[in-house]
């Protein structure tokens, strides 16, 4: 029972962190903590238990040979659906870095692989140190994204299962095409109609804020085109406001929060995006101090991967000290071994 205390206590921070304010990436690592330290803690005691079934033998090596085995053809796994899932991104979208980060990452992971691979079949014990060192730097980044992961899309569910009476329902522009919303922005406004029109009783209709400006390849402000199909989906001109200066997400978080602010208190604010935008819409709204919650709406699942890379090294950008000193110390021991090696 001791051994599970640790695990107590880091949900129990984990819980505290989410009550407190849900729009925190490290409350995702809390979570993802956990787990961990649960799945270590029963590992551990399946091995106990074969050694106790089996003993004398070497029954406990061979699970974890199972383990790892299972482990890299996974990771194999990872990587190969990576790269056809960049490859379908880049036909559909075009090619561009946006577009190009499955496909990069993808074949990053199987480059690893097959190099942990053949430097293992060669002896090369060298090579395997430097791998090994380099996994420093790669689970820095990959548990920081897993954990990502994991909260996002909890957040998500408990927005829309638990998310409370709004006074604005605001909506992320983005790109038009040839002066009309695109599908990625129609699914947007459509989830905003969605959750101004909530049933929440007792609670007044809140007011919808279409939120862009104008880009300088854009024939007028995002708002006005977003309005204009909000209009043809039944919402009244007087139920709307525009919001036509801001040109990325924390100046239509900030830009909006000043219309609003104009009108009145604002108690609670909905923003809705999409799906893979929703929590780092979150952190932003956290980090601006605007009250409320973000939504996410329907994407196309072939371009949720690279959007949910895309937007995660955003927020790497966004926490840029604290990833530089973790890269950095991530890196030392790597940089160390090079150094020596290359100066004996």
């Amino acid at each position: 029972m001791e051994a599970f205390v640790p695990v107590l206590v880091v949900l129990a921070v984990f819980v505290v962190s989410a009550l407190l304010d849900p729009r925190k990436l490290r409350t995702g690592v809390y979570l993802l903590t956990a787990l961990v330290m649960l799945g270590l803690l029963a590992f551990s005691s399946a091995l106990e238990n074969v050694e106790t079934v089996f003993p004398g033998t070497e029954a406990g090596a061979w699970v974890l040979l199972g383990v790892l085995v299972v482990v890299g053809v996974s990771v194999i796994a990872l990587g190969l659906l990576l790269v056809l899932n960049g490859l379908a991104v880049v036909r559909r979208e075009g090619r561009s870095p946006a577009h190009l980060l499955s496909l990069v990452l993808g074949g990053a992971i199987l480059l690893y692989v097959a190099a942990a691979v053949v430097s293992l079949l060669a002896d090369q014990a060298v090579v395997m140190v430097y791998l090994m060192l380099l996994a420093l730097p790669i689970g820095w980044c990959g548990y920081g994204l897993i954990a990502y992961l994991l909260w996002s899309w909890l957040y998500g569910i408990l927005t829309r299962r638990f998310g409370r009476p709004v006074d604005a329902v605001v909506v992320l522009g983005a790109g038009l095409r040839d002066g009309e919303v695109t599908p990625l922005l129609r699914s947007r406004i459509d989830r905003g109609i969605e959750w101004r029109d909530r049933p929440l009783q007792g609670s007044p209709r809140p007011v919808l804020v279409m939120s862009g400006g104008q880009g300088a390849d854009e024939p007028l402000p995002e708002a006005d085109a977003m309005a204009a199909y909000a209009r043809s989906r039944g919402v009244d001109e007087g139920d709307m406001l525009l919001e036509r200066a801001s040109t990325t997400t924390r100046e239509n978080l900030v830009c909006s929060a000043r219309l609003l602010a104009s009108r009145g208190e604002v108690h609670r604010v909905a923003v809705v995006t999409n799906s893979f935008h929703a929590f780092r819409a979150a952190l932003l709204m956290r980090a601006i101090g605007l009250p409320g919650y973000a939504v996410g709406s329907t994407t196309a699942r072939y371009y949720w991967p690279t959007a949910v890379l895309r937007e995660y090294l955003a927020i790497m950008r966004d926490n840029l000290r604290l990833n530089i000193v973790g890269l950095v110390l991530s890196l030392a021991p790597l940089v160390t071994g090079v150094v020596v090696s290359l100066t004996h």
